[in-house]
């Protein structure tokens, strides 16, 4: 039960928490004319290797959302497949930066995540001030998660679908060991209805997910890799009043 905790709050690292500007250069937007990365290696999913082609992020670089995103969402998270995984419920927000851009607040949906899976070991969660691709997860007095992008590729697809793909470094300390490992993951966001007709309204709409994720070995052990593990989810985001 610990793992797959580590595991979904890696999930959640990757997907609501990254902050910070970011260079123009590494935002695709695909047209109908040219053919979207990620979503080709959406399609081969569980069958990926690793190393994929991810770019590594530069210290300060990091993921800009794109503007329907801003506010405080109510997150809906289920792995797919799993009749006796109960859904988690928590809250996400994403807020402007002082340069205008559309981000997550990083320490908000960490730790709101984290408190909602009704799993011990979540004392709290702290940004690294010098890079928004690293952030640390105090679990127990002797016990922490360290995260760090180290991949990412980001493309809006049209002006209702943005898909992300990062590959994280997760590094868990404990006083006996360090357990290294890295997780890939792959996000669709697409607006989607919020009523019985799956009707999109500019002004009242839900945000709907697929996420696919690989779990590897740590580094070094072989120069490709299979996944460990892998897990899908669905996601839905419903706006809220807490802006």
């Amino acid at each position: 039960m610990r793992q797959k905790f580590f595991f979904s709050l890696v999930s959640i690292l990757i997907i609501f928490t990254y902050t910070g500007p970011v260079i123009a250069a590494t935002i695709l937007e695909i047209n109908n004319f040219q053919p979207s990365k990620l979503s080709e290696r959406k399609l081969i999913w569980p069958d990926w290797r690793f190393p994929s082609s991810l770019k590594r992020p530069g210290l300060k670089d990091d993921l800009i959302y794109p503007d329907w995103f801003e506010g405080v969402w109510d997150v809906t998270s289920k792995i797919e497949g799993d009749k006796n995984q109960e859904p988690i419920l928590h809250s996400a927000k994403f807020i402007r930066n002082t340069s205008g851009n559309l981000i997550s607040d990083r320490e908000y949906n960490t730790k709101s995540f984290a408190l909602s899976s009704k799993t011990d070991g979540f004392l709290s969660v702290k940004n690294d001030p010098k890079s928004p691709n690293r952030q640390f997860a105090k679990l127990t007095e002797d016990r922490y998660l360290e995260t760090k992008i180290i991949g990412r590729l980001q493309e809006k697809i049209n002006n209702n679908i943005f898909i992300t793909d990062e590959l994280i470094l997760q590094i868990l300390h404990t006083p006996e060991l360090s357990r290294v490992s890295q997780v890939e993951t792959l996000t669709v966001f697409e607006k989607c209805g919020s009523n019985e007709n799956n009707e999109i309204n500019l002004n009242n709409f839900n945000i709907c997910g697929e996420q696919f994720q690989a779990i590897y070995n740590q580094p070094g052990q072989n120069f490709i890799s299979l996944p460990i593990k892998t897990e899908k989810y669905k996601l839905i985001l419903t706006k809220t009043n807490d802006d």
